[in-house]
């Protein structure tokens, strides 16, 4: 299982917001070792940002984040930063390499 968060943030806070979602990151990757996050910057609509997380063992652990204390207290610290966000999650369909 694969996660993807779309992140529209407001004017001038790229890399305010950048900053905080290295942080909330950094904490989850110390509690779940093998899960790669990735951030990626929009290069033709300055502000949006879209963030890419797995492989996930299974939906309970991505599920134990969500709703982890921590988790929202990071959504909480960026939201002044955001216009709005939207998180999904997503099965492995075609893998190719």
């Amino acid at each position: 299982m694969y996660t993807s968060g779309v992140w529209n943030v407001k004017p001038g806070m790229d890399d305010a917001f950048a900053r905080g979602w290295q942080a909330t990151v950094d904490r989850t990757s110390l509690e779940h070792p093998g899960l790669v996050f990735r951030l990626l910057r929009d290069v033709d609509r300055p502000g949006r940002f879209v963030s890419v997380v797995g492989p996930w063992r299974n939906r309970e652990q991505f599920e134990s984040v969500r709703v982890s204390d921590a988790f929202k207290e990071s959504i909480n610290a960026m939201s002044d930063l955001l216009d709005s966000f939207e998180i999904s999650a997503y099965e492995l369909a075609v893998e190719v390499s």
